[in-house]
């Protein structure tokens, strides 16, 4: 690979977007054990609901993910990159949703209590503007729990408001020994993070600003950025005629080697799910927001390397297309699933949809079949007319000037 970065392209991880279907679905079944699903299960059998409850994959995969796969796309481009462009796309493609589904949860709000209890619409009002805002992740207390996956939403915006910065100094890295020294830093107020929260005292009303803090967020974000800093230098170090030469043993040596690792990761994760059984508050909040996140990366870099079994299977076609899709089945799950209870409670008497393993999956496949029509049938076409109107527009104006 070259070292100008005007010759550079961008990498693209096909297995990454299989990954990011795995973190999304887990999310998705978390929030739903949480509030009442898989009752008829009884909690069996406990490995399933260990992942489920744990979740085994969770938010700080994708904000990893989000610093790794943007820092890749643009770190060639960083010669002609601007952070403003990039926060106002950012923005008009997922802010609509973000909208749309606040105002469907603080409705929703009024109409479960509308003649039956008292609404404290100040509250309410302060709540849909910190919601819609991104002030959330920041500042949780005194606001209702409208659409919950949205403070990820909010913290990530505070990522993507200092990517720019944050990406010009990565690449201005030149060796691996100093990308690794500051992966480790980042990992210090993480750390140092969870320990506070420990000196605090466990609480449910400080658990959620600790959960959702974008500052510290914004670290695991920065370990992404770094990861593919790391995974960009390797690439460089590694010339492409070498890597053609490689004999087919090698290379299933190196695809056998990746999956083993990956057994081993995922046997990590199961494991410190455990933790979050021993009954105390702090060791299950260390064991969730930081002994993860080495893991975390650690599966990203192998499954980047796209070596293996388990990498071949994460780069299905099907899979890659679904793992696109995955923010809006974690934006809108919460919603959906309010409106199709309350429908089912209040208009069919039925109050336990949730219970039922088979009405959660037929709802999933409802939830994510409705996200890939949206993404592949609408949003993508109409992309692609924006930039076919926008070249013509250019072509007459280059025209026009001549």
């Amino acid at each position: 690979m070259h070292n100008d970065n005007h010759n550079q392209k961008a990498l693209y991880f096909s297995g990454l977007d299989g990954l990011r279907l795995i973190a999304s679905v887990n999310i998705v079944l978390f929030h739903f054990q949480y509030i009442g699903g898989f009752y008829n299960m009884g909690g069996n059998p406990g490995w399933f609901f260990r992942i489920l409850k744990g979740p085994a994959f969770h938010a700080s995969l994708f904000f990893i993910l989000g610093g790794f796969i943007f820092a890749t796309k643009f770190a060639p481009k960083i010669a002609t990159f601007k952070n403003w462009p990039f926060l106002k796309k950012r923005f008009s493609e997922l802010y609509p949703l973000h909208l749309i589904t606040t105002l469907i949860m603080a409705s929703l709000f009024v109409i479960k209590r509308w003649g039956t209890e008292s609404i404290d619409w100040s509250k309410l009002g302060y709540s849909i503007f910190m919601h819609l805002s991104f002030l959330w992740s920041l500042w949780p207390f005194g606001s209702l729990n409208l659409n919950t996956p949205s403070w990820a939403l909010s913290a990530m915006f505070f990522c993507y408001l200092l990517f720019g910065p944050l990406l010009r100094w990565t690449v201005s890295i030149k060796n691996k020994r100093t990308v690794i020294f500051y992966i480790a830093l980042f990992f210090v107020p993480i750390a140092a993070w969870a320990y506070l929260y420990g000196i605090l005292g466990p609480s449910t009303e400080y658990y959620h600003f600790f959960h959702t803090f974008a500052p510290v967020r914004f670290f695991e974000f920065g370990l992404g950025v770094l990861l593919a800093k790391l995974f960009i230098l390797r690439k460089e170090k590694t010339p492409a005629a070498v890597s053609n030469l490689t004999s087919n043993k090698k290379y299933c040596l190196k695809g056998l080697c990746c999956d083993l690792a990956i057994v081993f990761c995922v046997f990590l994760v199961f494991q410190n799910l455990g933790l979050q059984y021993m009954g105390k508050p702090t060791l299950t909040f260390f064991s969730y927001h930081v002994l993860m996140v080495p893991i975390y990366l650690l599966i990203l870099y192998i499954v980047a390397i796209e070596k293996g079994i388990t990498a071949r299977i994460l780069s299905f076609h099907f899979l890659r297309k679904m793992g696109r899709t995955s923010f809006y089945p974690y934006m809108i799950h919460i919603p959906l699933m309010s409106i199709v209870t309350m429908y089912c409670e209040r208009v069919l008497g039925y109050r336990k949809f949730l219970h039922s393993p088979r009405n959660i999956v037929i709802f999933m496949i409802v939830l994510y079949g409705c996200s890939y029509l949206y993404v592949y049938a609408l949003r993508d076409k109409r992309r692609a007319k924006k930039m076919e109107l926008e070249a013509v527009q250019t072509v007459q104006t280059a025209g026009a000037t001549n």
